[in-house]
């Protein structure tokens, strides 16, 4: 048993700033209370926040931690597989590296899980996981294994194929439908109890037709609306993803109800699709009533500066509340995985962060910071 007393909560669940305990067992929340006498819990360890902010831990809703790693060369990116550019039979389980330093790094932030995957390079790369921030094995990270599809549209797939199979966005697009359209058979005739011609990539694919999320990488607006197209075409569960673009064109976002990842916001503009990139994306998306995530990308942005992101946000506008939910609550929700992270419930991991300061200051850090009831730092 872990007890966490005088805690300034914002649980992302309706405490905002009050005065309460936590209680921790076997990894998980066991309750919230407003004063835990130490008394009737015998042998429990107790660790006083001292009246500072708490908060879940940092979700991180999109990047290639462990994946590619912080220090690599050839040896330590496993990003991208370029053997084509339709592989969705790949995941991204089988390259994490537990020893990567971005790990180490994510919890210095505040992020306590990932979801973590394929790079950009190809159409579709592959499925992402979800993994908390320390193990020494895959398995002992591990919250889901495939939590999503990695689609990317724009440059970087054209970079990588453009002398071979994908020199224009009308390729791009094509070719995605073609997947999509020979997974969507092999879909049906599974649900008719037919057995199709294995195809492993046709039939890793067809579970977006089950409801499996898709993250589509799409950073300019026509790119956006046409990853927009794409879903809505094949009914996919999908959200779009860097979306640098999407303050320009808030109306054709909300009228087709778009769920948003953005990020990293600020960083190099030397790419042609990021030129408009700008930290005032969040403000005008909440304005405009669009619902969203923030992402570092890491190693995009270093995953540390997740907080610094979210401070330059807030001071180009972004309210307070949305910026840490966008990190928690919201990051975890779009991702499919609120059930178990992004906020501090009873029944949910005990993944907690409790700040020096405020956590919107550039000035700001975790103190302390647990995953699954264990302390990690601080």
């Amino acid at each position: 048993m872990l007890i966490i007393k005088d805690c300034n909560l914002i649980n992302m669940a309706g405490i905002y700033e009050e005065k309460k305990d936590i209680l921790v067992e076997h990894g998980k929340i066991r309750d919230i209370v407003d004063y835990a006498d130490e008394g009737n819990y015998p042998g429990a360890e107790v660790i006083s926040a001292e009246g500072k902010i708490v908060t879940p831990g940092f979700v991180e809703p999109h990047c290639q931690v462990g994946v590619v790693e912080q220090i690599y060369r050839f040896e330590g990116n496993d990003g991208d597989e370029i053997d084509g550019p339709i592989l969705p039979q790949l995941r991204a389980m089988d390259a994490i590296n537990p020893e990567d330093e971005g790990f180490e790094m994510a919890i210095r932030g505040g992020v306590t899980t990932s979801v973590t995957g394929p790079g950009s390079s190809n159409l579709i790369g592959g499925t992402c996981a979800a993994v908390k921030s320390k193990g020494k094995t895959v398995s002992d990270m591990l919250l889901k294994d495939e939590v999503c599809f990695q689609f990317t549209l724009g440059s970087a797939p054209k970079a990588a194929y453009g002398s071979k199979s994908v020199k224009t966005r009308m390729a791009e697009a094509a070719l995605i439908r073609e997947a999509l359209i020979k997974a969507r058979e092999y879909h049906r005739l599974v649900k008719e109890g037919k057995t199709p011609k294995f195809d492993m990539k046709s039939q890793s694919l067809s579970r977006v037709f089950d409801g499996m999320l898709v993250k589509i990488t799409a950073q300019q607006a026509y790119d956006i609306m046409t990853g927009v197209r794409i879903a809505e075409e094949f009914g996919l569960n999908y959200t779009i993803d860097r979306a640098c673009e999407a303050y320009l064109i808030p109306d054709e976002l909300k009228a087709h109800q778009v769920k948003l990842v953005v990020g990293p916001t600020y960083g190099s503009k030397g790419s042609h699709e990021v030129r408009k990139r700008d930290s005032i994306i969040g403000a005008k998306l909440e304005q405009a009533g669009i619902d969203f995530a923030v992402s570092t990308g890491h190693p995009a942005l270093n995953i540390e500066y997740a907080n610094i992101q979210l401070a330059m946000m807030f001071k180009k506008g972004l309210s307070r509340k949305k910026a840490l939910e966008s990190a928690t609550i919201d990051a975890a929700r779009l991702c499919g995985i609120a059930g178990r992270v992004g906020s501090i419930e009873p029944g949910k991991d005990a993944d907690i962060v409790i700040w020096d300061g405020e956590p919107l200051d550039f000035y700001s850090s975790p103190e302390k910071v647990f995953i699954n009831g264990c302390k990690v730092l601080g």
